[in-house]
């Protein structure tokens, strides 16, 4: 975009300098080549000349010899093209320069230039009054294409801002899918390595099977991180949209975990950014569940649906030890309490009675 706005800013300049042109010939013309008129007139294309080649004169430099040639030409042959010489002088003077000073200074100068005949003897002519407006209108023009383009600047930055947000969206996101999945993951890896290790010497055979289901949810936690990478690749998140809440609470379960799951309705009616949510919502607090349990705890997770919102509770066996805080929040509830907040909703956790209770509440509404 940066570029675009400097080839916006060049095609002014040339405009300007064909209307510069243009005039001034026409000056030369009205004045019958008169010397005077021609020296003038050439004087004033010299910026308009060093513009064009590339080389920009001071703002001050750019308007005196751009517009004070005008004076004497207009002196000798009347009101007439010359004066649109100045004009464009002061139009395009306005849009590159922030001197308010220097633009007032150069607008009242190009509405009394009309008037200047008069002091020589010319009978009054009511069209100065015009040419006074227009003087006025293009220097308007100019402050009007200055803020045009400093809006297309502040675009730009806005855009580039934006392109930030975005990145770091992107980034925590990332870091909350590969967190809720490497410790999903990790913790029924644990549970079935240390499960194993207890029957390595008893039964050997429940020892290689544990071990085995480690293998396997192992590599299924690899495939879903290349997955969820993939998806933020892809944009394209229909694998990562199932809600298979049975198949997770199985794996907990086959991991030492014994886990009752209760749906009431359906979710086939959640929207994408919903259905993600639940899952990520009872596979971290299952996952914390797991780690801070005793063995043979119990774990229960209710997820309740319906028009207005979903509920999903998930509580497991809580001994108090007196301390304020005996789970400290990790990344994974931090990122979907916000997420759960992006989407309307709010997420909760602490003990309750004898239960620790992870409890998230979704608007199905706020997230179509």
């Amino acid at each position: 975009m940066r570029a675009s706005v400097a080839a916006g800013s060049r095609v002014t300049d040339l405009v300007y300098a064909g209307i510069a042109l243009v005039a001034a010939m026409l000056a030369v013309v009205g004045a019958q080549f008169h010397p005077a008129v021609v020296v003038a007139m050439l004087i004033a294309l010299v910026p308009w000349g060093l513009l064009v080649v590339g080389v920009e004169l001071p703002q001050l430099a750019f308007a005196a010899l751009a517009i004070i040639p005008v004076i004497p030409v207009i002196a000798l042959s009347e009101i007439g093209a010359a004066l649109f010489v100045g004009f464009a002088a002061a139009s395009r003077l306005a849009s590159r320069s922030d001197d308010r000073w220097l633009v007032g200074t150069v607008t009242v100068v190009v509405m009394v230039l009309p008037f200047v005949p008069f002091l020589f003897g010319v009978e009054w002519d009511v069209g100065a009054i015009y040419f006074a407006f227009g003087g006025a209108f293009s220097v308007l023009v100019g402050v009007l294409l200055r803020r045009a383009t400093r809006l297309a600047d502040e675009l730009r930055a806005a855009e580039g801002e934006l392109a930030d947000a975005a990145a770091r969206d992107e980034r925590h996101r990332l870091a909350r899918d590969v967190h809720d999945l490497v410790a999903h993951s990790l913790t029924v890896v644990v549970l079935h390595v240390g499960g194993a290790r207890r029957l390595l010497r008893t039964d050997p055979d429940a020892a290689e099977a544990a071990l085995i289901e480690a293998e396997r949810v192992s590599r299924e936690s690899l495939d879903a991180i290349r997955g969820a990478v993939g998806m933020l690749r892809d944009d394209d998140e229909s694998e990562a949209g199932s809600l298979d809440l049975e198949r997770l609470v199985t794996t907990y379960r086959s991991a030492g975990l014994p886990v009752v799951l209760s749906i009431r309705g359906t979710a086939e009616p959640l929207s994408l950014p919903l259905r993600l949510t639940l899952y990520r919502v009872v596979q971290e607090a299952l996952a914390n569940a797991a780690r801070h349990s005793a063995p043979g705890t119990s774990a229960s997770v209710e997820i309740g649906i319906d028009d207005h919102a979903v509920v999903a509770r998930v509580s497991n066996a809580f001994t108090p030890t007196g301390e304020t805080d005996p789970r400290p929040e990790g990344y994974g509830l931090v990122g979907l309490r916000e997420q759960a907040a992006s989407l309307g909703g709010e997420l909760s956790s602490g003990p309750d009675g004898d239960s620790w209770v992870v409890e998230c509440r979704l608007p199905v509404g706020g997230a179509a």
